[in-house]
C-alpha cells in the first residue's frame, strides 16, 4: 500500500506562507488581474510538482494538460468539472505526484482546450480517449469532479481494459433521488448553473462551496472574468448537461453504472447544493466493486474545499488497486 505523507508538516501556516509568496509575486503596478492569475497558476502547479503540455489529436484539435509525478508510476487521470480548468486540481495533485503519474487535462471549452463538435460528455469522453491514445496511455485511474466524473463514467464504459479504477467525486449524473437546491431551481424554470456575469458567478460559487478556500481577491476576480469569458462555449456544455438531465430515464443512467465493472470509489461532500448526498446510495447499488467516502463539512466541490483529505482518499484507493 502506497501512503501518504504530508509533504508540508507545517499545514495551515506553510500555505499561508506560499499565498503570501505568490500574492507578492503578483503583485506588479499596473498588472492586470489576467496577467496576475496566469502567475498565480503558474506558480501553483510548480509548487505542485505540474508541468505544462499540449497534445494535438488526429482531428488538429489541442488540448492543454498537465503532467506531473515519476513517468514509471501508474498513472492517474484527473478530470475537473464544469467552469473548472486543470488548475482546480493543483492542490490534490501536490500531495499525489511523490507517488503517481499524474495527466490533468483543460476539457473541451474549459481552460485553454476549445470546443469544436464535443460539448456533450460523450462527446468529451471520445476526444479525451483520442487524447489518451495521442499520450499513449494504455493503463490508468479516471479520477472525475462533478461533470468529470460523468466524463469519467463514459470513458470508462468504452475503455474498460484500460481503465483500472474509477473515482467519482460529486459526480454529475441522472439520478431518481436528487432533491437539491440547485435541481429544486432547476425544476421552477431557474437557472443557477448559467455563468453569464461576474454575480452569476459568484453565485455558482454559493451553491458550489461549503468552506470556500483563501483565494486572494484579484485572483477570485481574475477567475469570475475568465468564466464569463467562456460563457458562450460553456453555455452549449450546460445545455447539453440539462437535456439530458431532463430527456435521460435514470434507469438508463443505472445501465451505464452497471456496465462499469472496475473498482470504485466514490468521494461526496455531505453538504453538496448540486448532487445532493443521497445520490451516493444510487452510484454503490449500481456500480459492481464500490466503496464510498463522504466529507460532512464539505459542499460540491472536496478538490478545492479539502484537498488533503481528498488526496488521502484518492492514494488509498489507488494503492489498493495497484498493490504496495
Amino acid at each position: 500500500m502506497h501512503s501518504l505523507m504530508p509533504r508540508w508538516r507545517c499545514g495551515a501556516v506553510g500555505l499561508t506562507l506560499l499565498f503570501v509568496a505568490l500574492v507578492a509575486g503578483c503583485a506588479g503596478v499596473g498588472r492586470s488581474d489576467t496577467a496576475q492569475l496566469a502567475d498565480f497558476m503558474r506558480q501553483e502547479r510548480g509548487w505542485a510538482g505540474l508541468s505544462t503540455h499540449v497534445a494535438t489529436l488526429p482531428d488538429n484539435t489541442p488540448v492543454t494538460y498537465s503532467e506531473g509525478g515519476p513517468a514509471a508510476a501508474p498513472t492517474l487521470v484527473l478530470l475537473h468539472g464544469y467552469t473548472g480548468d486543470r488548475n482546480h486540481w493543483n492542490r490534490v495533485a501536490r500531495e499525489l505526484t511523490p507517488r503517481w503519474h499524474l495527466i490533468v487535462p483543460d476539457l473541451p471549452g474549459h481552460g485553454e482546450t476549445p470546443l469544436d463538435d464535443n460539448a456533450s460528455a460523450d462527446g468529451m469522453s471520445n476526444t479525451l480517449i483520442d487524447f489518451a491514445r495521442a499520450l499513449g496511455l494504455d493503463d490508468y485511474t479516471l479520477v472525475g469532479h462533478s461533470m468529470g466524473g460523468a466524463v469519467a463514467e463514459l470513458w470508462a464504459l468504452g475503455q474498460p481494459d484500460k481503465t483500472r479504477g474509477l473515482v467519482l467525486i460529486d459526480a454529475a449524473g441522472v439520478y431518481r433521488n436528487n432533491p437539491s437546491p440547485v435541481m429544486q431551481a432547476i425544476a421552477r424554470g431557474e437557472n443557477p448553473l448559467a455563468v453569464r456575469s461576474i454575480a452569476d458567478y459568484d453565485r455558482l460559487l454559493s451553491f458550489a462551496m461549503a468552506r470556500p478556500p483563501f483565494i486572494p481577491d484579484s485572483i477570485e476576480h481574475a477567475l469570475a472574468l475568465q468564466a464569463v469569458a467562456h460563457r458562450y462555449a460553456q453555455s452549449k456544455i450546460l445545455d447539453n448537461l440539462l437535456s439530458v438531465q431532463n430527456n435521460l430515464p435514470a434507469s438508463s443512467f443505472q445501465m451505464v453504472l452497471n456496465g462499469l465493472r472496475m473498482p470504485a470509489l466514490i468521494i461526496w461532500g455531505a453538504k453538496d447544493r448540486i448532487f445532493d448526498v443521497r445520490v451516493t446510495d444510487e452510484l454503490a447499488t449500481g456500480l459492481a466493486d464500490s466503496r464510498v467516502v463522504i466529507f460532512d463539512d464539505v459542499g460540491h466541490t472536496p478538490i478545492r474545499e479539502a484537498p488533503r483529505r481528498t488526496a488521502r482518499a484518492i492514494d488509498g484507493f489507488a494503492g489498493e488497486v495497484y498493490g504496495p
